[in-house]
């Protein structure tokens, strides 16, 4: 039998232990008086500690929350009295409490044999967004919540004695609970460790805790258990094998316990599962990840089919006789450059997809932005152009380039679908510091940081918005555009590596998305058959050439001059609009569809056919989503294309229109 002080002395070491726990704990006696509470308890339900006094009635607890309007409207004495006459039914209960910012709050309670009742309150806000989503894991975790609440009941009709009644508080939480003497031996264990290595409690008091270790894993433990010796909190990550069961990803806690003249008497050991929310995090990045992959395949196919019909369209030329020397090295010039310009597409695109883990390496934030906005052009279209505004004399980042790479692609294809009429994006990298007490990235250390924000013109956030954008699934967009993955993992990405993310919006002002990383301190910032040819007799109509790709341009603009058209030149659907309207005599314009400013190829198409009927119009695209736009097939002329191809689709138009 325990002497009273060593069962006193234990009693006080779990109860410490509570305050170190993610989930929030209270007893109650029979007559609905508080026992003990931990401090996230108060945090979770936002509850004054004034309020947490030994021997204060539930039924104040309850009025407290009725009078803030947690309950509804009504009469508050009435509400107080249905909750109160509820409690002392003393019944085991689970339910989800809603909390009025939207946090999901797991309410679980067990009674104690001779009166009371235990009740653990766990933050799920996230996990059941992700249950919502994951149906198929519905079924598992019903079974494993009834299992849950059998044990509890087990477990608190077992309560009768002192050392007892405190053991089994601690075996009612789904975490492990552990003391250890300042010599490394178990003075005190739940039933988690049970369930975790397949030990009887029995056998691990007084043993060391060397004895769980994995060989694997010893370096790592050795070296967290030197640092709690000193005094000091240390916590890892640790992938735990087990006999005939699969491995499990666990994080574990070490938390110094002194007494009151600051002298080290041992630690708790504090452990909780994370296979389930590791595997599902790895879901979700790689559900985003090819989301990304298949819209920068898109954007990319554009931009290949403009270098593409440059090369082909200036092959042309080298087997056509009548050029002069001048003009043939221009026409293999232009060929280089787009041969170029390709490679260098599609090696970025294979950086950017290559698999790997999360390796933070020290990376100069200014050269990875300046590499990737080109790609990001690219990828985002014409509408969209992006600026940079870049530090000066900046440090080297302690970050994983590839995955900042995919979460600056997430930020800027976001930034596009706020701002579907086109608009400027701006990309913005800088010292940043972080004062010790500030409302923002309140989670991180004071100290130097590098930023990197991403701003937008587009429609802004609501507040409800902004306070929901990192959720799992939450997205404002239509049903079947977007996962509500993107940001998510933006945020996952950012916390994991020691860094931090915040908004800043309002709803028609556009949207700043910052992100600040750690300094690297220990770097210093230093097929061979030949299209058959004709030559197309001389033409006289007069074509107005609308192509803001200056390759493409120079290439079309060379080809109708052989032709023997008489061509002018736009860049742009407003500078043709303006071409239109001072020399309305062109017998067809031939345009790009997509293009920078507010005029597209389309809406060209359109006011050309209202404003000057008589004006044939010929559309190029490199994208095959724009053939559905409603054009037919006579005005149409893919990317890419070869000189027979162009001279065919004009003398149909043309002799259309003299017909």
């Amino acid at each position: 039998m325990l002497k009273p002080s060593t069962l006193e002395q234990r009693n006080e070491w779990t109860i410490d232990a509570l305050d170190y726990l993610d989930q929030g704990m209270t007893v109650f006696d029979h007559e609905l008086r508080l026992v003990a509470c931990n401090k996230r308890m108060l945090e979770l339900l936002e509850l004054p500690e004034s309020l947490a006094k030994t021997n204060q009635h539930l039924s104040e607890f309850f009025r407290y929350n009725a009078e803030r309007g947690e309950y509804g409207e009504g009469d508050i004495d009435a509400l107080v009295a249905e909750r109160v006459t509820l409690a002392k039914n003393f019944q085991p209960h689970v339910f989800d409490r809603i909390r009025p910012d939207g946090t999901i709050i797991e309410v679980r309670g067990n009674p104690i044999k001779n009166g009371g009742f235990v009740t653990t309150y766990t933050d799920v806000t996230d996990q059941r967004h992700a249950e919502a989503r994951l149906e198929n894991r519905v079924v598992k975790r019903t079974e494993e919540y009834r299992q849950e609440t059998e044990a509890h009941l087990k477990t608190a009709n077992a309560l009768h004695e002192s050392e007892l009644w405190i053991r089994q508080i601690a075996d009612a939480v789904p975490a492990l609970i552990a003391y250890i003497d300042k010599d490394n031996h178990y003075q005190f264990a739940n039933n988690v460790h049970k369930s975790w290595f397949g030990l009887d409690r029995k056998q691990l008091i007084g043993s060391s805790i060397y004895d769980l270790v994995e060989a694997k894993n010893r370096p790592q433990f050795e070296r967290d258990i030197a640092i709690v010796l000193q005094g000091t909190e240390a916590s890892s990550e640790y992938i735990i094998r087990r006999k005939g069961r699969s491995t499990m990803d666990v994080s574990i806690s070490f938390i110094p316990h002194f007494d009151d003249d600051k002298n080290l008497l041992g630690y708790f050991f504090l452990g909780q599962d994370l296979t389930e929310h590791k595997q599902t995090q790895r879901e979700l990045v790689e559900s985003q990840k090819m989301q990304a992959l298949g819209r920068l395949t898109g954007g990319i196919a554009h931009d290949f089919n403009n270098l593409l019909t440059i090369i082909l369209g200036n092959l042309n030329f080298i087997e056509d006789d009548s050029l002069d020397t001048a003009e043939m090295r221009e026409v293999i010039q232009h060929c280089q450059q787009a041969a170029k310009r390709g490679g260098e597409l599609i090696q970025r695109l294979l950086t950017f997809s290559r698999r790997q883990a999360l390796k933070p390496k020290p990376t100069n934030i200014n050269m990875m932005v300046e590499d990737f906005s080109q790609l990001l052009q690219r990828t985002l279209g014409e509408t969209i152009q992006v600026r940079q505004n870049l530090g000066t004399a900046l440090p080297l980042a302690l970050i994983d380039k590839n995955q900042l790479e995919t979460c600056l692609l997430n930020l800027a294809l976001n930034a596009r679908d706020s701002m579907p009429k086109g608009g400027k994006l701006s990309i913005r990298t800088q010292r940043y510091f972080k004062p010790e007490q500030h409302q923002n990235f309140t989670d991180l250390p004071s100290g130097d940081y590098l930023m990197l924000s991403v701003k937008d013109e587009g429609d802004g956030m609501s507040e409800e918005t902004i306070n929901r954008a990192f959720e799992p699934f939450y997205t404002t967009k239509p049903s079947g555009v977007g996962t509500g993955l993107g940001l998510s993992m933006v945020y996952g990405f950012i916390k994991q590596s020691g860094g931090g993310i915040d908004i800043k919006s309002t709803l028609g002002s556009g949207t700043t998305i910052r992100l600040i990383f750690p300094i690297d301190n220990q770097h210093i910032n230093t097929g061979d058959v030949k299209e058959a040819l004709s030559k197309p007799g001389p033409q006289s109509a007069r074509v107005l050439l609308v192509e803001d790709d200056e390759g493409v341009r120079q290439f079309v603009h060379r080809t109708l001059n052989k032709m023997g058209y008489d061509v002018d030149l736009a860049e742009n659907g407003d500078l043709a609009l303006s071409q239109l309207k001072d020399n309305p005599a062109y017998d067809l314009v031939l345009t790009d569809i997509v293009m920078p400013g507010s005029i597209s190829g389309l809406d060209l198409y359109a006011r050309v056919h209202q404003e000057h009927p008589a004006t044939k119009v010929l559309c190029m695209t490199g994208y095959s989503e724009q053939l559905d736009a409603g054009l037919d097939e006579q005005h149409l002329l893919r990317k890419p294309f070869q000189r027979n191809q162009l001279a065919t689709k004009l003398e149909q138009l043309l002799e259309a229109s003299d017909a």
